[in-house]
């Protein structure tokens, strides 16, 4: 089984409240961690995450071995106190993804989490990757902000990826009929994001992000009509279905003239009543301007940038139907909340 080839780490930390001290391990899962990662997992979410190799240890192993995930654990003594991922999403994709943060109640408010964040974020440097990218919960800020003090960069928000009503865990979830996202990326090799063409109604609220990101971008608002047709009459996508939480991602890789065409058979395929898309739209063409006018014009939206994650620019678009989201409910850092605030003006 492959592990990442990192010392373990020794921290002693007191709780914020009772100033109980104890002593903890941080270090990479190995073979026997199976049945800890599930008792983790099992206390907080029962059978509900999403995740579903924390409770299969052939799936598991099948994820570790081909390089895609790796795991990290902390230890009282014996006793497992959480869990943090880290997964590849290559060849295609140059970033890594800082996972699934998960913690028993016993070991909360030691400040824990943050020293696994800081101890999983040097691994994932380690390997090279153009950033770091996370998705946190919205039903309390916790992760976000520590996400944040580790220097990562709220960038957008995935609307609708899970379904509430079959969420199970120790917070209270709010009235919105789907759960959302928060995303940061942490830039790492990737500097500079060349040009990107970005529609002008969101040219403003991009270029700030990529600022906060301290990335170099150019970006182009204004094309020729020759350019703004794409080159191609077939768009090539990749199509990602969720059935159980009725999500769908759709990720263009090249804009064709019949994107709308096909986005529509799409939306006419999964039209029951919770379904959702994530649409990840590269901007680094000229048709991206028009294409974005032209997705407005079927109910998707902005919602921030994803950035650097691969060697072409991305923005995400959503695409919500009659989902109800209570965005009032959600808990959120100041700088997530800003965000937000400024996705739904433009909505």
């Amino acid at each position: 089984m492959k592990t990442m080839d990192v010392d373990k780490k020794e921290v002693t930390l007191t709780h914020h409240k009772t100033s109980v001290e104890k002593h903890f391990v941080l270090r990479p899962f190995r073979p026997g961690d199976e049945e800890a990662v599930s008792e983790c997992v099992r206390e907080e979410y029962g059978d509900t995450y999403y995740r579903r190799e924390y409770y299969d240890k052939e799936l598991l192993h099948e994820q570790i071995d081909g390089g895609k995930l790796f795991l990290f654990m902390a230890f009282c003594g014996d006793d497992i106190c959480g869990i943090q991922s880290i997964i590849s999403h290559g060849p295609e994709e140059t970033r890594m993804e800082a996972a699934s943060q998960i913690f028993r109640k016993a070991y909360r408010g030691y400040g824990l989490p943050y020293e696994l964040v800081k101890y999983t974020y040097e691994a994932a440097k380690a390997l090279g990757p153009s950033c770091i990218y996370a998705s946190t919960v919205v039903f309390h800020s916790i992760t976000q902000k520590m996400c944040e003090d580790a220097g990562m960069i709220p960038v957008g928000f995935n609307l609708g990826s899970h379904l509430t009503s079959k969420m199970q865990n120790s917070y209270s979830l709010g009235s919105s009929e789907k759960y959302a996202q928060a995303i940061l990326i942490l830039p790492v090799k990737k500097k500079y994001a060349g040009d990107i063409y970005i529609h002008p109604d969101i040219s403003d609220p991009v270029k700030k992000l990529y600022e906060k990101l301290d990335t170099s971008v150019n970006i182009i608002s204004k094309v020729p009509q020759s350019a703004s047709e794409p080159e191609t009459e077939k768009t090539v996508l990749t199509i990602s279905v969720n059935d159980r939480e009725q999500s769908i991602s759709v990720k263009i890789k090249t804009i064709g003239r019949d994107l709308i065409d096909r986005l529509r058979e799409i939306k006419s395929h999964y039209n029951g009543e919770y379904w959702t898309i994530q649409l990840i739209l590269p901007v680094d063409e000229g048709c991206a301007i028009d294409a974005y006018a032209k997705l407005r014009g079927e109910n998707f939206f902005y919602t921030g940038v994803r950035a650097l994650c691969t060697e072409k620019e991305q923005i995400f678009m959503q695409y919500t139907g009659d989902v109800y989201f209570c965005f009032e409910e959600y808990k959120l850092t100041d700088n997530f909340r800003s965000l937000l605030d400024e996705i739904l003006s433009l909505k």
